[in-house]
């Protein structure tokens, strides 16, 4: 299973900083990168079809946007990252 750290890492290292980059554009790094497990791939709960690297991967962004490391378009699903 990934963690949440091992997230935020492939991120820091693959997501374009100072850009605005698409949730689907997120998702497809951390597949692309994250070395993602059958554990990974299961869904979330039994009533979804989410599979659990990808409510991994909404926490990570929801407690970098808590902490001002990443910023949060209204309206959109973009994100971008701030930290250098």
């Amino acid at each position: 299973m990934i963690a949440e750290g091992t997230i935020w890492t492939i991120l820091r290292g693959h997501m374009p900083r100072e850009r605005w980059v698409s949730a689907q554009d997120i998702y497809a790094i951390v597949e692309l990168y994250g070395n993602l497990n059958e554990e990974d791939r299961q869904p979330h709960t039994s009533r979804s079809k989410t599979p659990k690297w990808k409510t991994l991967v909404r926490n990570v962004l929801m407690n970098r946007l808590k902490n001002g490391k990443l910023r949060w378009r209204r309206g959109s699903n973009q994100r971008e990252d701030t930290v250098h």
